[in-house]
């Protein structure tokens, strides 16, 4: 069979199958949950009218996630490609597209969604400790770099039973905490539903203040509001995509990752909906938005109120755990990224996985590096001091990257059904072809828009020019190497 209608365009080293539905699931659980939970309810809450259309977009969201799922199960199942995105772009468009995704992946999107949470990892875990140092934020972000790094050295069995037992640790947390919310449910039914002043709510919320009828006026408003809204709703969603970083080492393909995206996903729905049902019955919906305007975290509060000092520390440990555990998930997948691009370029072939994966190990440890360096370039303020605004710059700079490779990949889908004999592949097809690709795809270009957007009213100029132009030498790098294969994919 010649190399453009094979189901995988690599060179035929395949990794063992080691993983199970259980180990997938944890997979996509861990990577989704991390800290996302945790702030962003409050600023959603803070831009929309009442407690419906809050959980309206949580389900929103989910639905979205769960057809971009559904889009990922035919492209596992059907193009077992190794390093996942990178397979699936180099088959349907160029393999150079597959090289940009990587270059991208390794220095903006992976150490970006890593260097987040270990910063939000490091700043709550700074606020229980008896001592006020200025930095200890960012020591405690990077001392969680190289613990999950070193834990993922170790070997494959040692990652995945961490991130098993990480990703347990925090669904039990929250379970925990739902649990308690409900036991003090403190508002009635009347409470709930109040609207908010869209007045109030974010500036950037505000779009469409300028239509001359009051009525049509505040309906541009909080549709205007609702999309601002989803963006942090999305955020919260994202991560379930990283299964197919390691889709050909699950066992019983066909079954277990297509279960595993369902399961996954559909259990982080729920989760997000009850952990924001209990929000809402603790605080009401207009103090959550009114936390949410001032950019609280809604959940502290709820814990410091019901629980004091000794519960918000047993919360900032979950919250610490968590943030763990969606590292450990990125950490555990990303290697197979730079591994498969090492494959396909012999100046690259000593980050390529060998049988003792010291081509893992290698992208690991550099990938640590770039991630420190995240850290140490976002986590800082003017007066050298833990910059809380750091954490968010650093999401808003990856982000347009990290959905505009996701929508290229799910188009992916429509351009390899179009290019290759379905019929030679028996795995899922995603249902309402192509309305379902389509539409996730869509969404992407949405969020990439948005947050170029959002870096243009912060002035992110610095950091937004910097990376655009790394983007450009990456590119470039990818005409002067030469790939191993006499033809593209």
């Amino acid at each position: 069979m010649s190399e453009t209608t094979h189901p995988s365009p690599n060179d035929g080293r395949q990794p063992r199958r080691v993983l199970s539905l259980l180990d997938a699931v944890c997979i996509i659980v861990g990577t989704i949950i991390g800290a996302g939970i945790f702030k962003m309810p409050g600023y959603v809450a803070a831009n929309l009218p009442n407690v419906y259309w809050l959980a309206g977009i949580w389900i929103f969201g989910g639905l979205v996630a769960l057809v971009g799922a559904l889009c990922f199960a035919e492209l596992t199942t059907c193009y077992p490609d190794r390093g996942g995105d990178y397979g699936y772009l180099k088959r349907a468009y160029h393999r150079r597209v597959g090289f940009a995704f990587s270059w991208a992946a390794f220095w903006i999107i992976r150490p970006g969604s890593i260097g987040s949470m270990a910063m939000i990892c490091g700043d709550f875990l700074s606020e229980i400790m008896p001592w006020n140092v200025n930095y200890a934020g960012n020591v405690f972000a990077a001392i969680s770099v190289v613990l999950i790094t070193w834990v993922n050295l170790v070997g494959i069995r040692i990652g995945k039973t961490s991130l098993n037992l990480l990703t347990f640790a925090k669904v039990v947390g929250i379970l925990l905490i739902i649990l308690a919310a409900f036991s003090i449910w403190s508002v009635g039914p009347s409470d709930v539903a109040q609207p908010v002043d869209q007045t109030a709510a974010v500036a950037e919320g505000a779009e469409g203040a300028d239509v001359a009828d009051g009525a049509e006026a505040e309906t541009v408003s909080v549709w205007s509001s609702f999309w601002l809204a989803m963006v942090f709703v999305m955020f919260a969603y994202g991560g379930w995509n990283d299964i197919a970083f390691v889709a050909t080492e699950v066992k019983n393909p066909r079954r277990n990752l297509l279960g595993a995206l369902v399961i996954g996903t559909s259990c982080v729905v729920l989760i997000y909906l009850l952990v924001n049902l209990a929000l809402v019955m603790g605080l009401g919906f207009d103090r959550m938005a009114e936390l949410g305007r001032n950019w609280q975290d809604v959940t502290s509060v709820l814990v410091s109120e019901n629980m004091g000092d000794f519960g918000l520390t047993l919360f900032a440990i979950l919250v610490a755990v968590s943030c763990l555990g969606a590292m450990n998930a990125m950490i555990f997948t990303s290697p197979r990224i730079y591994s498969a691009t090492a494959l396909d370029y012999p100046q690259l072939s000593w980050l390529a996985a060998t049988d003792d994966h010291r081509g893992w190990w290698r992208a690991m440890l550099l990938q640590m590096v770039v991630t420190l360096m995240f850290i140490g370039l976002f986590g800082f303020n003017e007066k050298m001091e833990f910059d809380q605004q750091g954490i968010e710059n650093i999401v808003v700079a990856t982000a347009p990257y990290f959905w505009s490779f996701l929508a290229l990949t799910v188009m992916s889908l429509v351009v390899c059904r179009w290019k290759y004999d379905q019929q030679q592949f028996r795995g899922f097809r995603v249902p309402l072809f192509p309305l379902f690709p389509l539409f996730f795809t869509a969404a992407c270009i949405f969020m990439t828009y948005r947050g170029w957007v959002f870096m243009a009213q912060q002035e992110l100029w610095i950091p937004t020019i910097g990376i655009a132009v790394w983007m450009l030498v990456g590119i470039g790098l990818s005409f002067a190497l030469k790939s191993s294969h006499s033809r593209e994919a």
